[in-house]
């Protein structure tokens, strides 16, 4: 190590350096990684309940906010459908998923916000 013209050793600059250096080379690669991924699309997500004919009717978003207090109401359990395709005709809903997606925006084809990215919830307002 060199010495100071005090007789005490100078400071090491290099291990900070490569310190400085490395955060800094580790986010833009975190940076380029992120902006490399596409844009999902978002998904749309329908509140059904499923007849007695074995389809999924499409009900009002706030059944499915509340299925333990909608139970009585509607007569069956709603759950959230991800992905499938609405007759507006007969209010019926077929195709898609009961599982949730992950990493998407999900909106309720009321037009409300159900998750925002990376599975972040919120709650947007929203006719219906």
């Amino acid at each position: 190590m060199k010495e100071t013209p005090s007789g005490t050793a100078a400071p090491r600059k290099a291990s900070r350096s490569i310190t400085v250096f490395a955060l800094a080379a580790l986010s833009l690669s975190l940076v380029a990684a992120c902006a490399d991924e596409p844009e999902t699309p978002p998904v749309t997500a329908d509140c059904v309940v499923k007849q007695p004919d074995g389809s999924y009717k499409a009900v009002d978003d706030k059944l499915c906010d509340n299925p333990g207090g909608a139970q009585s109401a509607v007569g069956f359990w709603p759950v959230w459908i991800y992905g499938g395709s609405y007759d507006s005709r007969t209010h019926r809903v077929t195709g898609g998923s009961k599982f949730r997606p992950l990493n998407t925006n999900i909106n309720a084809r009321s037009g409300r916000v159900i998750t925002s990215g990376f599975g972040s919830s919120a709650k947007g307002g929203g006719g219906s």
